[in-house]
Parts: C-alpha cells; sequence; structure tokens
C-alpha cells in the first residue's frame, strides 16, 4: 500500500517537473576552485562517494550507486563482442574512486553469476589520487588506476583503443602504445564539469579513441532537482553523523562550522544548471562530427539517435523520492558510417 502511494505521489510530481527555461548556465563550483582547502575538497568527495553508495530509508529503495552499475551492465550486454573481445572500461575524474569500485564489484559479480567474462575497470584522473586508488584497487582483481594525470580531452596512448586510427608501428617504436583492448568511457557525476568547449574536445576524443561511453549524472535541471539541492544542506546534517562518527574534521566542518553543508548545497544547486539534457549532448556530437547520411532526426523525447557510426540511447531512473532522477546517456559503434 505505502510503495504504491510512493509511486503515486512521484508519477504526480514528475507531471509538474518542469524544466528550467533557457540553456545551461556554467557558474562556479567551490570545490573546482583553488582557493578550497584540499581538506575540505576530500571532505566533499567523501561524502558524494557515500551519498552514490549508502541508500537513504524510505527515500531510496536502492543506493545511486547500484542503479548505476544496472545500467553499465545493461550497456556492457548490448556491445556484441563485449564477451569474445578485451574490454576496459576506464573511469575519467575519478577523484578519489567515488562509486567506481561498488560499480565494478557490482558488474562483475552480476556478470560473474551469469557466466559471463569479467571487465577490468581503471581509475583516473588529472589529478590522480594515488593513496586513495591504491587501497581501492587492493581489494579487486579487476579494479586497477592510471598512475599519471589523464586529460580527458587530450587521452594518453595508456586510455585510448586498440582500434584508434594511427600508424601502431610507428608509435609502438616511439615506446608508446595503446590501452590494449577496447575502451568504455565512463564519466560519473564528471560530464558536467567541462564547459561547451572543452566538453567538445572531450566528446571529439571519445569519440576517435574509444568504442563505447557512458555519462551518468543525479541532477538535472528540472525544479525538483533544483529543490531537492537546496534541501540538501538539511540531509547532511542529519545524516553526516551516522555517516562519518569516526571523522573528527568531518563533524567538525558539518556541526561546529556548517561549511561542508553549504558548499554542497550550493556546488549541488550548480551542478544541476550545469547538467545537459541528451539533446544537448547530441548537439554537442554533431558539433563535432556533422550530420552524415542515414542519420536518425532527434525529435521530442527520442532515447535513442544515430550519429554516424555511433548509436546514442538515454534512459532516467528514479533514485531519490519523489524528485531525484538518474540520467544516462550511452553511446557506441554500430558499425562504418555510410
Amino acid at each position: 500500500m505505502l510503495a504504491t502511494l510512493m509511486r503515486t505521489i512521484a508519477y504526480l510530481v514528475e507531471a509538474v517537473n518542469f524544466e528550467v527555461p533557457g540553456q545551461r548556465w556554467q557558474l562556479f563550483e567551490f570545490c573546482d576552485l583553488w582557493i578550497v582547502p584540499d581538506a575540505i575538497k576530500h571532505c566533499c568527495q567523501n561524502t558524494l562517494t557515500a551519498q552514490w553508495t549508502k541508500r537513504l530509508p524510505l527515500l531510496q529503495q536502492r543506493s545511486p550507486a547500484e542503479l548505476a552499475a544496472d545500467a553499465i551492465r545493461e550497456a556492457l550486454d548490448s556491445i556484441e563482442d563485449v564477451d569474445t573481445a578485451n574490454w576496459t572500461v576506464i573511469d575519467f575524474c575519478s577523484g578519489a574512486g567515488g562509486p567506481v569500485p561498488l560499480i565494478e564489484s557490482l558488474v562483475n559479480h552480476g556478470r560473474k553469476a551469469s557466466d559471463k567474462k569479467q571487465i577490468p575497470f581503471r581509475l583516473s584522473d588529472i589529478h590522480p589520487n594515488l593513496d586513495a586508488w591504491m587501497e581501492h584497487a587492493a581489494l579487486s582483481d579487476n579494479l586497477s588506476f592510471v598512475p599519471q594525470p589523464v586529460d580527458a580531452s587530450y587521452p594518453p596512448f595508456s586510455v585510448i583503443s586498440t582500434t584508434t586510427p594511427g600508424d601502431k608501428d610507428l608509435v609502438f617504436r616511439a615506446g608508446l602504445k595503446d590501452n590494449g583492448s577496447k575502451v568504455f568511457r565512463l564519466f560519473c557525476l564528471a560530464f558536467h564539469h567541462f564547459d561547451d568547449e572543452t566538453a567538445r574536445r572531450v566528446i571529439r576524443s571519445t569519440l576517435q579513441t574509444s568504442d563505447a561511453f557512458a555519462i551518468i549524472e543525479l541532477q538535472d535541471r528540472r525544479i525538483g532537482s533544483l529543490a531537492l539541492m537546496i534541501l540538501e544542506f538539511w540531509l547532511l546534517l542529519l545524516v553526516t553523523v551516522f555517516w562519518f562518527w569516526r571523522d573528527d574534521l568531518h563533524l567538525l566542518v558539518t556541526y561546529a562550522i556548517p561549511i561542508l553543508p553549504a558548499i554542497h548545497s550550493w556546488d549541488g544547486f550548480v551542478s544541476c544548471l550545469r547538467t545537459r539534457t541528451f539533446e544537448e549532448t547530441i548537439r554537442l556530437v554533431e558539433a563535432v562530427q556533422g550530420r552524415k547520411k542515414g542519420d536518425h532526426a532527434l525529435k521530442g523525447n527520442a532515447i535513442s539517435v544515430t550519429r554516424g557510426d555511433w548509436m546514442f540511447s538515454h534512459s532516467r531512473t528514479l533514485h531519490t523520492w519523489p524528485v531525484g532522477h538518474m540520467e544516462v546517456t550511452f553511446g557506441r559503434k554500430v558499425g562504418s558510417s555510410s
């Protein structure tokens, strides 16, 4: 009875949960600023990881990381040669690891239960957090990391697909090599950080040096998501003592001086305004790739389109009742363009 009532309320709320008029806003987030101490940024990263991996009673049936793992597992299963070719999922902008260690564990646990090939995952970031990554990697045979800085718009050879065009013999003689497998790029709560020019470069490098990708966001530009971020301040005051009761610094900057709730509320609100719709992401692809013969037009609430030799799809899943939705954009190569 209660579950039915909650679903009905969520449906009614979604009916009036309209998108904020106008285009996205590339405002600043505190955690992007150099003036914010690293200790505060690390607290923010730890809070985000907890929000990904822990479940809020009543408001969440499953954690966002579990929902993301389902989406990635489904995306991998849609790839024709995922069990016959070598594939690697490379997470970009990993920070301290975020939800990826749990996502990797859930994805490969599910694949193992179905007698499917295990998929390696690798963490990467333009500012590698090696201490945190080594702890994560030590707990799984399928999780590793790239120790060098990785810029998603200009990826090093260690994270590009073996299918990337170019003179491979010349590259090998120069002492460089590709990742040695096909690459599935992953952006967890990261793609909205790129301004439009950077996002175009990231899309260009993704289409040129990978074979599939997923962009996962836990927010959108709808009023419900914005309202949820305003409530973030009070939510952290409620849950931090349970999540970080052994972390003195975390408790200090939450309760004695509520810096952390204020930063998370502002950064979350800005993240909503920064987040691109599926249509806007496809326009970035078009700006890089151009429209080609045979492309499907993007109309209305389309969830699947083709651009050149890539197919793109979109899904939207409720993660926090009644207005928190996970947005997933998935792209994969489907063959040569006509």
